[in-house]
């Protein structure tokens, strides 16, 4: 079972529309991604950090790149709408840590590369997709990374909605694919969020 084997780096954020042509959006997210990404990156690499040290820089970062509670409560698809405040907050806490670990280890196969911007594309006003590209230092290969990116409420920030990682000919949207899991496993098992949350700690 893939259940719980990516993690969604994606936020939705509400967003009010802007007044700036698509075109400047695009130059601000671009630049958003690269400076953000590449400062994890940076964390990654920084050999002065032991492994508790470089966790707690890198989570104080994703937090930074993306709203952590609402890729928490996304990922439950239509099981979030109805999950009480006191539960989500159960399952928050374990979603949080293993989100983060798992992201952590995903990154640090790039470890020593770093990550350039190959363009952007127009979703919306407000919403653009940046596509970049990585070196796998296992394969030499560049691997091809999109990022989904909005706008905060004020429209002075960015955060990360989705990633897609491009497979062979498709590409694959993690929030996408994590949200699907979680759902079919909360299907499975009539909407017990307990369960989930000892599968999240499993």
């Amino acid at each position: 079972m893939r259940v719980f084997q990516s993690f969604a780096l994606a936020a939705c954020v509400a967003a009010a529309p802007l007044a700036a042509a698509p075109a400047f959006a695009d130059a601000k997210s671009e630049a958003f991604v690269e400076t953000n990404a590449n400062r994890v990156l940076k964390v990654l690499n920084d050999k002065a950090l032991n492994d508790q040290e470089r966790a707690a820089r890198f989570s104080q970062f994703m937090h930074e790149f993306a709203h952590v509670p609402t890729i928490a409560r996304r990922v439950l698809g239509k099981h979030g709408r109805t999950l009480s405040e006191a539960d989500f907050q159960r399952y928050y806490k374990a979603f949080e840590a293993y989100a983060i670990a798992v992201y952590e280890v995903q990154m640090d196969q790039f470890r020593g590369e770093a990550i350039r911007v190959a363009g952007s594309t127009d979703l919306d006003e407000r919403r653009s997709q940046v596509k970049t590209t990585i070196r796998s230092l296992e394969t030499g290969k560049d691997i091809e990374v999109v990022w989904d990116v909005l706008l905060s409420q004020d429209g002075q920030s960015y955060r990360v909605r989705d990633v897609g990682l491009k497979l062979g000919n498709s590409m694959l949207w993690l929030a996408q694919d994590q949200q699907a899991q979680f759902e079919a496993f909360l299907d499975r098992n009539n909407g017990d969020v307990d369960k989930l949350i000892a599968r999240i700690n499993k």
